[in-house]
């Protein structure tokens, strides 16, 4: 097997080739990524006439899907060339203006609704009028900090993330020939018991995450999300001249005039720093010395990340984990249902593992001692540019040690985005993390290779 890790700012998108020559996409990273390093290998793909036999969405937000959702756009504009060309009898119909993408056979993606029911449209509501407050209020916003404005940016991309996976339903269902979900019927892709295996040529799929136990209680936090919502955004606000809307969770209020707005931004923020008492004051903190993780915080991680659908790839006894943003415990339960680790004394009994790739970008909520311990790879994959502090410092020091403190064999850690290749606003997170790195290759040296994707190369290529 090969898997290519494509720059996909602070996001994912990778290839997997299997050694006989089949292709699964996993996740697309931005749209402009995508379109600068990823969609010219696939046109070469189309141009050699090989296909793309699974894509896979590991989770609706944006730094995963809006480079997917402009590779569909191009399949559906090239479905309607080819139509009118063939059986519309429009000879002379323009192609688009993008090249020709490969053939895509499937597609797995759980949809936003499929995971919440009739959350969704209360949810869905809520984040669409915080958003706009949010966009209306930009003075509010950058005055606030720390939790508050995390949590602001999380509703904003909550409400964008949303917005992306209806488009991605859209465009799969209505626009393209692309089958969705076909091996599940019209369920989930979920953790079943037996553990679901698809063949990819020489290649197995084991769907390991997400645990339907995991999305029951997902679907909980949520609705105690929603009540702790400020009564000024549950009340959907009020329409223009002052009438109140009268039906909760109503949706966006245009035209919210800017007071308004900054109103329902503050109550946003207070309920923010309330709800983060007592959290770890060094989280996202790229100046605070790195530090061994010793346990995670899994509500720390957000309801979309840990519905993550996550892959154990196995090939003639070569194996690749591709985790999404999944939570720590989650990876760890999927691993132990396929056998993969054991449920006694997995420490003692870690699973070895040829490539990881590292879950949530690095991030200090995501993984631990406890992950690092039980899983060890000779390579682990590092996609994240800096945002949101990802690779977070103390996530880089926990691998390295960990993983270098169990077992002496050598070991890669692979960076997707250099310092100076992410804007200026990351290059100080992104250089805290490299430092780290480097600093622990020297001190292992023979060891720990650190590999950086060069500036004008898109692509990271590990064979596995």
């Amino acid at each position: 097997m090969r898997l290519k890790a494509f720059f996909a700012a602070d996001g994912d998108c990778l290839l997997l080739t299997t050694a006989d020559g089949r292709h699964v996409l996993v996740d697309g990273g931005r749209t402009g990524s995508f379109r600068e390093n990823a969609r010219p290998h696939l046109a070469e793909l189309a141009d050699a006439g090989e296909e793309v036999d699974l894509l896979v969405v590991s989770h609706i937000d944006a730094d995963h899907i809006s480079g997917v959702i402009d590779l569909l756009e191009e399949v559906a504009a090239w479905e309607v060339h080819d139509f009118q060309v063939g059986e519309g009898q429009n000879p002379t119909f323009p192609e688009p203006p993008t090249p020709r993408p490969p053939r895509i056979h499937g597609l797995w993606h759980n949809s936003w609704r499929a995971q919440l029911g009739d959350l969704e449209g209360p949810i869905t509501a809520l984040a669409a009028q915080a958003s706009e407050a949010l966009s209306l209020a930009t003075s509010t916003v950058e005055d606030s900090d720390g939790a508050a404005r995390l949590a602001l940016d999380s509703v904003s991309g909550l409400a964008e993330s949303i917005a992306d996976g209806v488009t991605l339903l859209r465009l799969v269902d209505d626009e393209t020939p692309i089958r969705r979900n076909e091996p599940f019927g019209s369920g989930l892709v979920l953790l079943r018991s037996p553990v679901h295996e698809q063949q990819v040529g020489s290649a197995t799929l084991h769907v390991i995450g997400p645990g339907e136990q995991h999305l029951r209680k997902l679907r909980e936090e949520w609705k105690a999300w929603l009540t702790r919502q400020p009564s000024s955004v549950r009340r959907g606000g009020q329409r223009p001249g002052g009438q109140e809307d009268g039906h909760e969770n109503a949706g966006s209020t245009l035209p919210m005039s800017p007071p308004q707005a900054r109103d329902l931004v503050e109550d946003l923020a207070q309920a923010a720093q309330a709800a983060a008492v007592g959290e770890d004051a060094d989280a996202h903190d790229t100046s605070a010395r790195p530090r061994i993780i010793e346990t995670t915080r899994p509500t720390n991680v957000t309801t979309p990340n840990r519905a993550s659908i996550t892959l154990l790839v196995e090939e003639d006894g070569r194996t690749l984990l591709l985790t999404g943003d999944a939570a720590e415990e989650e990876i760890l339960e999927g691993l132990t249902a396929s056998g993969r680790l054991p449920a006694q004394d997995p420490e003692a009994n870690p699973f070895r593992c040829n490539v990881v790739k590292v879950q949530h970008h690095g991030s200090e909520h995501n993984l631990s001692r406890v992950f690092a311990s039980r899983v060890l790879a000779d390579h682990y994959v590092l996609s994240a540019d800096g945002a949101h502090g990802n690779p977070n410092p103390s996530v880089v020091h926990t691998l390295i040690e960990t993983r270098a403190e169990a077992d002496p064999s050598p070991f890669t850690l692979w960076f997707t985005c250099s310092e100076e290749r992410t804007i200026p606003q990351r290059r100080k997170a992104m250089r805290a993390a490299l430092k780290e790195a480097r600093r622990l290759e020297s001190r292992h040296t023979g060891q720990v290779t650190v590999t950086v994707l060069a500036d004008d190369q898109p692509f990271l290529e590990i064979e596995v």
